[in-house]
């Protein structure tokens, strides 16, 4: 794990951890057209760890060489605040649909036939419910076998040494996407 050499950045880091930690088990409300539809839990996905830039991408590379149907992508955006900041590393893993649950992370092609990482909602007839957990509404696509691509199963946050990481993940971004197997692919 990265060590914060200054007694402003361990307190940076520690208060980023701590804010990530209790994300984890809050849910954000999710509003749809003129009401609240349910909130978005996403204590089923897995929380970041924070490691160097380097370590991350071969760290996330060894785990999804290891899992049947493993591969690693990198997020973009900020849709996926608080849990997912900006260039968060993802290792995610293709499972059958009848084993997604409610608040599981996945990635899936979107409206636009781009890869999304967004949470599940809600399983309907018709697919699952989607939604980034800063977005305001949910997606207009809905998660189903042949879109899906896989759930994210864990996820790195790849920081530069003495850098200021409270900033670094509060930092605006552009749309969220998922850049497959390119590190620095801009939207």
């Amino acid at each position: 794990m990265l060590s914060f050499p200054a007694p402003q950045l361990r307190a940076a880091g520690l208060a980023l951890a701590l804010a990530l930690s209790l994300a984890a088990f809050c849910s954000v409300p999710v509003w749809a057209g003129n009401g609240l539809v349910a909130p978005v839990q996403f204590s089923a996905s897995p929380m970041p760890e924070f490691l160097r830039v380097g370590e991350a991408w071969r760290l996330a590379e060894s785990i999804a060489a290891k899992i049947p149907g493993g591969d690693v992508m990198v997020g973009r955006g900020d849709s996926m605040l608080p849990l997912y900041p900006d260039r968060t590393v993802i290792v995610v893993q293709r499972m059958p649909m009848a084993a997604l649950r409610p608040g599981m992370t996945v990635v899936f092609l979107g409206d636009r036939d781009r890869p999304v990482a967004h949470t599940l909602v809600a399983r309907t007839s018709l697919g699952w419910t989607v939604k980034g957990i800063a977005n305001a509404d949910l997606d207009r696509t809905l998660v189903r076998a042949p879109n899906y691509l896989g759930t994210v199963v864990r996820a790195f946050v790849p920081v530069m040494p003495g850098a200021d990481h409270a900033a670094i993940a509060a930092a605006p971004a552009p749309r969220a996407q998922i850049a497959a197997k390119d590190p620095i692919a801009a939207d």
